[in-house]
């Protein structure tokens, strides 16, 4: 249910179908995805899951399913305690 939702995210901030995103579909400049595109989901995330996901691990997300792991992992944790508020997220968004 995550991956079918993170998809729906990254396929509306890319403006593509939802059809087109699979666990295999990178995340990467490489791959002719903006950086900005993958700070726009990492957000989106954030706020839909209450979780924060940290800068550092960013850099470790080379396709949807490393992200879906992640936040599964946070999840499971209970890891929402840990919730960034909307002025740290905004911050690190616009920096």
């Amino acid at each position: 249910m995550i991956y079918e939702e993170i998809g729906e995210i990254f396929a509306a901030i890319i403006g593509a179908d939802n059809q087109d995103i699979t666990p295999e579909t990178e995340l990467t400049a490489a791959s002719g995805v903006e950086m900005i595109s993958v700070a726009k989901l990492i957000i989106e995330c954030e706020k839909a899951y209450h979780i924060t996901i940290f800068d550092e691990d960013v850099h470790t997300f080379k396709c949807i399913d490393d992200l879906v792991t992640y936040v599964n992992r946070l999840l499971s944790e209970g890891a929402s305690s840990s919730l960034a508020t909307d002025q740290e997220r905004e911050a690190w968004y616009y920096t």
